[in-house]
């Protein structure tokens, strides 16, 4: 397995371009901001080198027999749900912040779905699948999964839009494999991922039959156009600076995947054409995805509590009452979204011909009930922290000899802890909250909007064994014959 300076190298090798602060440079990782965040991926491949924790980030591939890392393993017990969730807040309370490891989450969906179209259309779409994991677990590969499309007018399907490239589609079939055109946004981590996994977004109907795609395709393939997104904070990595930044070690990176006829092979091909099976990719997808958020989430506000914490010691308020209840209430915060992963998983089922996912209902519930509680965690957080929050001097203030001894003496606490330190914690929380690496909009949209959630939560709970007894027995309780 990769360790955490091998697996740079191979990203630095692949010479990803990518356009950036007006201008087009040639390998992402000399940019300050994409360096920090693939410095994030490096050090989950050194999980598996550290002597603490390797046991719990090395499992055997149920395909090969052969030890691989936990974040390419297809689930295969109740046991290995819980482990991915338990991992995902390990990795993100080391981290502060996303750890880009979720592309396992697609994998027993994938194997399951392919497996049920091959069965009904004759295509190879199952051993493509299982060919391409055995290459990424062989190799110890990083894959981001290109999922959301850009969607152009969201009330209408994707063949009827006046811009056809608004889903990304095929817009040709050649003997040696597809062409793909459109766009893939929100891509977090792609300017440093070894694959591209392509996956639908959404439903689609009979019509959309150049939309139903799902592949892999190498992450500097030929026609593919990544362009960074603009993200709060991205000057500060380029100023020299540290304290300001918060996470002086971490960062987080976005961009735009533009596909301009980008030919696929074949063999990477795993779905093409068949518009019943979209809808299945989403929902499967979601529940093996969304209980992460419960580890994902709660290893963020791990480090978020702890940084509070801290501040209110170095306010001197960390006896006082009130903010010992506050904190109280960003543990239990914390512990429910964790619970809520836990749960999904612990009630998690075998999907033939693939592996085990997550109870879809507690799923969608993790992630619905975290995009919400992190809106409390940040409130508790900036009332405890106070206003230096939103009103703290820079470091190059700091530092200046000509002010720095008022600022050491008027940005103190309590008088044993120097000023920097205070406000080395004042700018990680700033961090966490609403800065490059903030918890809010990777909670509300990552992964699935809070309402995506609410609608999978409705449908899914149809079919609980449940159900028909309460329907049942709220019919016998009012009087109404069963």
């Amino acid at each position: 397995m990769k360790t955490g300076n091998e697996y740079l190298e191979s990203i630095r090798q692949m010479n990803f371009s990518l356009y950036i602060d007006g201008g087009k440079i040639n390998n992402a990782l000399e940019h300050p901001s994409v360096r920090a965040a693939a410095n994030a991926v490096a050090a989950t491949f050194d999980f598996a080198h550290d002597p603490e924790v390797k046991d719990r980030v090395i499992t055997t591939s149920h395909l090969t027999g052969e030890p691989i890392s936990l974040f390419q393993h297809v689930p295969q017990s109740v046991d290995d749900l819980v482990a991915k969730v338990n991992i995902t807040r390990y990795c993100n309370r080391s981290l502060g912040m996303c750890s880009f490891r979720c592309i396992q989450n697609s994998y027993a969906p994938m194997l399951h779905i392919t497996h049920k179209i091959d069965s009904k259309h004759g295509t190879s779409y199952h051993h493509n699948f299982v060919e391409w994991l055995k290459y990424m677990q062989k190799n110890d590969l990083l894959a981001c999964p290109a999922i959301t499309d850009p969607k152009g007018n969201r009330k209408i399907p994707a063949h009827k839009q006046p811009d056809p490239d608004m889903y990304l589609r095929v817009v040709e079939k050649r003997k040696d494999g597809i062409v793909l055109r459109g766009a893939k946004l929100h891509q977090t981590g792609a300017a440093f991922s070894h694959e591209k996994l392509i996956l639908p977004s959404t439903t689609h109907r009979p019509g959309d039959e150049a939309y139903a795609v799902a592949c892999a395709v190498p992450g500097n393939a030929k026609g593919i156009i990544h362009v960074s997104v603009r993200q709060s904070q991205d000057d500060r990595r380029k100023e020299g600076v540290e304290i300001d930044l918060g996470n002086i070690k971490y960062g987080v990176h976005e961009c735009i995947a533009i596909f301009d006829n980008v030919l696929v092979p074949w063999e990477r091909v795993f779905m093409c054409g068949e518009v019943e099976y979209p809808d299945e990719v989403v929902g499967l997808f979601g529940a093996s995805h969304r209980p992460t958020t419960g580890g994902c989430k709660a290893g963020w506000a791990d480090v978020l509590t702890a940084a509070v914490q801290l501040m209110a010691e170095y306010n001197g308020l960390d006896k006082v009452a009130h903010v010992k209840d506050k904190i109280a209430d960003m543990i239990a915060i914390t512990e429910t979204m964790y619970s809520c992963g836990i749960a999904a998983a612990v009630r998690g089922f075998e999907l033939p011909h693939a592996g085990w996912v997550s109870d879809p209902v507690l799923a969608n519930n993790t992630k619905y009930y975290a995009s919400k509680a992190v809106f409390d965690l940040i409130r508790l957080a900036e009332d405890i922290t106070g206003g230096i929050l939103a009103c703290c001097p820079g470091e190059k203030e700091m530092k200046n000899p000509e002010i720095a001894h008022y600022l050491e003496r008027f940005l103190k606490g309590v008088d044993e802890v120097p000023a920097e330190h205070r406000i080395r914690i004042v700018r990680l929380i700033e961090n966490i909250s609403w800065g490059s690496g903030s918890i809010l909009h990777s909670a509300t949209h990552g992964g699935g909007s809070g309402q995506a959630c609410k609608m999978m939560l409705y449908e899914f709970s149809k079919f609980q064994p449940h159900r028909e007894m309460a329907i049942r027995s709220a019919k016998a309780l009012a009087g109404i014959p069963v």
